[in-house]
Protein backbone atom coordinates (compact mmCIF):
# COMPACT_ATOMS: atom_id res chain seq x y z
CA UNK A 1 0.00 0.00 0.00
CA UNK A 2 1.44 3.42 -1.19
CA UNK A 3 1.28 5.94 1.51
CA UNK A 4 -1.54 9.05 1.06
CA UNK A 5 -0.41 11.95 -0.81
CA UNK A 6 -1.87 14.44 1.35
CA UNK A 7 -0.42 13.64 4.16
CA UNK A 8 2.98 14.62 2.74
CA UNK A 9 4.03 17.74 4.38
CA UNK A 10 7.07 17.89 2.25
CA UNK A 11 7.30 20.56 -0.72
CA UNK A 12 8.53 19.15 -4.19
CA UNK A 13 11.81 21.44 -3.06
CA UNK A 14 12.33 19.36 0.20
CA UNK A 15 10.90 22.13 2.53
CA UNK A 16 8.44 21.45 4.87
CA UNK A 17 4.95 23.29 4.49
CA UNK A 18 2.86 24.95 7.38
CA UNK A 19 -0.55 23.38 7.55
CA UNK A 20 -3.16 25.23 9.52
CA UNK A 21 -5.58 23.35 11.10
CA UNK A 22 -9.04 24.96 12.78
CA UNK A 23 -11.90 27.65 12.10
CA UNK A 24 -11.37 30.63 11.37
CA UNK A 25 -12.58 33.03 14.46
CA UNK A 26 -16.39 33.48 14.17
CA UNK A 27 -17.47 37.31 14.65
CA UNK A 28 -20.44 36.96 17.06
CA UNK A 29 -23.55 40.10 16.31
CA UNK A 30 -25.83 38.50 18.93
CA UNK A 31 -26.72 40.57 21.91
CA UNK A 32 -23.40 40.47 23.57
CA UNK A 33 -21.64 42.70 21.28
CA UNK A 34 -22.47 45.92 19.99
CA UNK A 35 -22.37 46.74 16.19
CA UNK A 36 -21.45 50.50 15.09
CA UNK A 37 -22.91 51.72 11.79
CA UNK A 38 -20.43 54.24 10.73
CA UNK A 39 -22.18 56.50 7.98
CA UNK A 40 -23.89 59.72 7.66
CA UNK A 41 -26.76 61.30 9.91
CA UNK A 42 -29.94 60.51 7.77
CA UNK A 43 -31.54 63.36 5.79
CA UNK A 44 -34.72 62.66 7.41
CA UNK A 45 -35.02 65.46 9.72
CA UNK A 46 -33.34 68.11 7.23
CA UNK A 47 -35.91 67.02 4.35
CA UNK A 48 -39.24 67.31 6.61
CA UNK A 49 -37.72 70.16 8.15
CA UNK A 50 -37.76 71.95 5.03
CA UNK A 51 -41.42 70.89 3.86
CA UNK A 52 -42.17 72.54 7.06
CA UNK A 53 -40.83 75.67 6.29
CA UNK A 54 -42.99 75.73 3.16
CA UNK A 55 -45.80 74.75 4.91
CA UNK A 56 -45.43 77.74 7.47
CA UNK A 57 -45.17 79.82 4.48
CA UNK A 58 -48.36 78.47 2.85
CA UNK A 59 -50.22 79.08 6.22
CA UNK A 60 -49.18 82.67 6.19
CA UNK A 61 -50.61 83.19 2.87
CA UNK A 62 -53.47 81.94 3.80
CA UNK A 63 -53.57 83.98 7.02
CA UNK A 64 -53.43 87.11 5.24
CA UNK A 65 -56.09 86.11 2.91
CA UNK A 66 -58.07 85.36 5.99
CA UNK A 67 -57.46 88.42 7.31
CA UNK A 68 -58.59 90.16 4.45
CA UNK A 69 -61.86 88.42 4.66
CA UNK A 70 -62.20 88.77 8.34
CA UNK A 71 -62.40 92.43 7.73
CA UNK A 72 -65.38 92.38 5.31
CA UNK A 73 -68.04 92.34 7.13
CA UNK A 74 -70.54 90.55 4.25
CA UNK A 75 -68.15 87.73 4.85
CA UNK A 76 -68.12 87.86 8.31
CA UNK A 77 -72.27 88.21 8.38
CA UNK A 78 -72.29 85.35 5.24
CA UNK A 79 -69.89 82.20 7.34
CA UNK A 80 -71.11 83.34 10.65
CA UNK A 81 -68.19 83.85 12.03
CA UNK A 82 -68.36 85.57 15.95
CA UNK A 83 -65.46 87.78 17.56
CA UNK A 84 -64.59 84.80 19.37
CA UNK A 85 -64.23 82.69 16.17
CA UNK A 86 -61.90 85.09 14.65
CA UNK A 87 -59.98 85.67 17.17
CA UNK A 88 -59.29 81.36 17.49
CA UNK A 89 -58.75 81.30 13.83
CA UNK A 90 -55.86 83.61 14.35
CA UNK A 91 -54.14 82.08 17.24
CA UNK A 92 -54.40 78.82 15.66
CA UNK A 93 -53.14 80.24 12.19
CA UNK A 94 -50.20 82.16 14.37
CA UNK A 95 -49.11 78.95 16.73
CA UNK A 96 -49.15 76.80 13.12
CA UNK A 97 -47.08 79.43 11.40
CA UNK A 98 -44.60 79.81 14.43
CA UNK A 99 -44.03 76.39 15.21
CA UNK A 100 -44.08 75.13 11.53
CA UNK A 101 -41.35 78.28 10.49
CA UNK A 102 -39.39 77.83 13.46
CA UNK A 103 -39.11 73.86 14.33
CA UNK A 104 -38.35 73.16 10.79
CA UNK A 105 -35.23 75.63 10.95
CA UNK A 106 -34.23 73.69 14.09
CA UNK A 107 -34.61 70.10 11.96
CA UNK A 108 -32.72 71.12 9.58
CA UNK A 109 -29.94 72.12 12.08
CA UNK A 110 -30.75 68.53 13.27
CA UNK A 111 -31.81 69.64 16.77
CA UNK A 112 -34.14 67.22 18.47
CA UNK A 113 -36.10 70.33 20.23
CA UNK A 114 -37.69 71.03 16.69
CA UNK A 115 -39.76 67.66 16.42
CA UNK A 116 -41.12 68.45 19.62
CA UNK A 117 -41.83 71.81 19.58
CA UNK A 118 -44.13 71.03 16.21
CA UNK A 119 -45.56 68.12 18.02
CA UNK A 120 -46.37 70.56 20.53
CA UNK A 121 -47.88 72.96 17.82
CA UNK A 122 -50.06 70.44 16.28
CA UNK A 123 -51.50 69.54 19.84
CA UNK A 124 -52.28 73.16 20.63
CA UNK A 125 -53.75 73.38 17.00
CA UNK A 126 -55.90 70.42 18.00
CA UNK A 127 -57.32 72.36 21.29
CA UNK A 128 -58.11 74.93 19.21
CA UNK A 129 -59.55 73.38 16.51
CA UNK A 130 -62.13 72.02 19.43
CA UNK A 131 -62.78 74.78 20.93
CA UNK A 132 -63.72 76.42 17.40
CA UNK A 133 -65.91 73.79 16.47
CA UNK A 134 -67.72 74.02 20.23
CA UNK A 135 -68.37 78.10 19.70
CA UNK A 136 -70.56 77.25 17.43
CA UNK A 137 -68.90 78.24 14.27
CA UNK A 138 -70.79 75.06 12.42
CA UNK A 139 -74.23 76.17 12.80
CA UNK A 140 -73.88 77.07 8.72
CA UNK A 141 -72.39 74.14 7.77
CA UNK A 142 -75.40 72.24 10.06
CA UNK A 143 -78.08 73.94 8.42
CA UNK A 144 -76.51 73.66 4.95
CA UNK A 145 -76.40 70.00 5.50
CA UNK A 146 -79.80 69.54 7.52
CA UNK A 147 -78.12 68.09 10.00
CA UNK A 148 -77.76 68.40 13.97
CA UNK A 149 -74.95 71.11 15.13
CA UNK A 150 -73.51 68.23 17.37
CA UNK A 151 -73.22 65.89 14.68
CA UNK A 152 -71.18 68.07 12.76
CA UNK A 153 -69.30 69.33 15.40
CA UNK A 154 -68.15 65.63 16.51
CA UNK A 155 -67.30 65.15 12.34
CA UNK A 156 -65.29 67.94 12.65
CA UNK A 157 -63.45 67.13 15.97
CA UNK A 158 -62.77 63.43 14.65
CA UNK A 159 -61.25 64.37 10.94
CA UNK A 160 -59.35 67.01 12.70
CA UNK A 161 -58.19 64.44 15.26
CA UNK A 162 -57.43 62.04 12.15
CA UNK A 163 -55.64 64.58 10.41
CA UNK A 164 -53.14 65.89 13.42
CA UNK A 165 -52.29 62.84 14.17
CA UNK A 166 -51.00 61.78 10.30
CA UNK A 167 -49.30 65.68 10.72
CA UNK A 168 -47.31 64.33 13.88
CA UNK A 169 -46.66 60.82 12.78
CA UNK A 170 -45.06 62.38 9.44
CA UNK A 171 -43.48 64.99 11.64
CA UNK A 172 -42.43 61.99 14.32
CA UNK A 173 -40.23 60.64 11.39
CA UNK A 174 -36.83 61.54 12.06
CA UNK A 175 -37.24 60.05 15.74
CA UNK A 176 -37.89 57.23 14.23
CA UNK A 177 -34.77 56.49 11.77
CA UNK A 178 -31.88 54.69 12.94
CA UNK A 179 -28.98 56.79 13.18
CA UNK A 180 -31.07 60.59 12.63
CA UNK A 181 -28.15 62.67 13.98
CA UNK A 182 -30.57 64.51 16.25
CA UNK A 183 -28.36 66.23 19.18
CA UNK A 184 -30.00 65.79 22.55
CA UNK A 185 -31.70 69.30 22.57
CA UNK A 186 -34.79 69.20 24.93
CA UNK A 187 -37.78 71.68 24.31
CA UNK A 188 -38.22 72.22 28.41
CA UNK A 189 -35.22 72.39 30.56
Amino acid sequence: MQPNPWDDLTAETGEQQILIDGQPAQISTGFGNQIIMLQPPSSAAKIIGILLIIYGAFNAVALLLSIVGFTNEEIRAEQGLSALDIILNLVSGFVAIGTAILGGIWMMNYKRKGVHLVLLGIFIGFLLSIALSLTGSTDVAAQDLDLNENAVSALVVGISAVCNAVCALIVAIPLMVSNNGLDDSKLFG
